[in-house]
């Protein structure tokens, strides 16, 4: 069983930008990657930058934890903290993987520094195979050189293999691994500070529209997209455990299947899960009957 420490590079201590909107949103990605690879029997631990004071948190948890693998999530905001981050961790000898946004867009901003590999596009299944791989030994270059998903150095060189197929069925994935960092400070904050409890949301993966003015999705150009009776049974466990009154969908596109909001709408009346939504982009749709349904969840 390998020990994974996963960070996120976010230190509100020092974003001023964040810290003024007081609505930090916990690393959500980085859960469903948490408990994917702890469902499959990896021991996994979370390093959450958001309310600690700087990085030197960081090397108390690379002591605490002693890792075989440092995985860290990067948005180009944040890739200045995970390169450092990715240095202090190397510094350890322990190897040191970055995925997310940004490195998929550009693994070789990360590759020119400490990072041994880049996880790019859907992670979960990389991430998984590559802990298994190190229970059986050292994570070298030779082992996981033809493996799909990753890019890396060679020669001088940055090689990017092919993305890995994504996970066609949704469902099938483990709800995000939230007991792994202090949900309860995320809330207390937004509840403070903007008078409500917020909590993010997926229920969606992919965009098929490839824009050209947007950079390389993480979940690639395959829509895929969860049951709405699941999301209404994690809103309502959600709503059971937290207390919260609103979410926020984190899709890369929304509104795309009426007939899904239709069910959703449908799911939630009747588990009692129904909960005031906003998507992650402000929404400017003139669909009608689509704003009707949503104003009867």
């Amino acid at each position: 069983m390998a020990k994974i420490l996963l960070a996120h590079p976010l230190f509100l201590a020092k974003s001023p930008d964040e810290s003024e909107l007081s609505s930090p949103y916990f690393p959500l990605g980085l859960l469903y990657l948490a408990g994917y690879v702890r469902q499959r029997g990896h021991e996994v631990a979370i390093f959450d930058g958001t309310f600690q004071p700087d990085e030197s948190a960081f090397a108390e948890a690379l002591t605490a934890e002693s890792p075989d693998i440092v995985g860290i999530s990067a948005l180009q905001p944040t890739r200045d903290a995970a390169m450092l981050l990715a240095s202090m961790a190397a510094d350890t000898g322990v190897p040191v993987l970055v995925g997310g946004p940004d490195p998929t867009a550009a693994p070789e901003r990360y590759l020119l520094g400490p990072v041994d590999l880049v996880v790019h596009h859907e992670g979960e299944q990389t991430m998984a195979l590559l802990a298994d791989m190190a229970d059986d030994g050292p994570l070298t270059l030779e082992r996981v050189v033809d493996e799909p998903g990753i890019a890396f150095r060679r020669d001088g060189q940055v090689v990017v293999n092919q993305p890995r197929p994504p996970i066609e069925n949704l469902d099938e994935l483990p709800l995000p691994a939230r007991d792994l960092i202090d949900m309860d400070r995320y809330l207390d904050t937004w509840t403070q500070d903007q008078g409500y409890a917020s909590m993010t949301i997926a229920t969606s993966r992919g965009c098929p529209f490839g824009c050209e003015w947007c950079v390389d999705a993480v979940h690639g150009e395959a829509f895929r997209q969860r049951s709405p009776e699941s999301v209404a049974a994690e809103v309502k466990a959600l709503s059971e455990r937290y207390d919260i009154e609103r979410l926020r969908f984190i899709d890369d596109v929304d509104g795309i299947d009426r007939e899904w909001f239709d069910r959703w709408a449908e799911a939630s009346r009747a588990s009692d899960s129904a909960l005031p939504f906003e998507p992650l982009s402000e929404s400017s749709r003139t669909d009608l009957p689509l704003l009707d349904v949503r104003d009867s969840l």
